[in-house]
């Protein structure tokens, strides 16, 4: 290569260099932003104030529950296991085939003669179980 052909390549590229740089400064490469963007890019933190907190100690307030340990009389002369009401059993699904019965009585499966909470499964018909127990009989019906 001579010395004449590197001086035009040497000079080609920097003219084209010195356009490339012209062209690109007439190109607009802003930023295309949503405007959730815009409001995000916006963003400025603000200062909060915060106020410290002073608890006091008040004497003269009493615990409630002294009142209504002293107070005795205001108490059910019951326990509560006798007033409040029992929890029915929920039959579920009743299986008949010939001579097999099965039943399902709050998600546990029995058979006849099956012990569960409430006593003992004494018949399993198609439209709900019998129940037996020292206070008597029950039929849970199907819900």
């Amino acid at each position: 290569m001579t010395d004449k052909q590197f001086f035009i390549l040497v000079a080609c590229s920097a003219i084209a260099i010195v356009l490339v740089v012209i062209g690109m400064s007439h190109i607009n490469f802003g930023l295309h932003l949503t405007p959730v963007e815009r409001g995000i890019l916006l963003f400025r933190q603000e200062k909060i104030m915060m106020t410290e907190r002073h608890f006091t100690a008040v004497p003269a307030l009493k615990n409630p529950m002294d009142q209504h340990l002293s107070e005795k009389k205001s108490y059910p002369s019951v326990k509560l296991s006798d007033i409040a009401p029992r929890e029915q059993q929920h039959v579920s699904l009743v299986l008949i085939r010939g001579e097999k019965r099965i039943a399902i009585i709050d998600n546990l499966v029995v058979r006849e003669g099956d012990g569960i909470s409430q006593g003992r499964v004494a018949r399993i018909e198609r439209n709900g179980v019998l129940i037996k127990n020292r206070e008597g009989e029950q039929w849970l019906k199907i819900r």
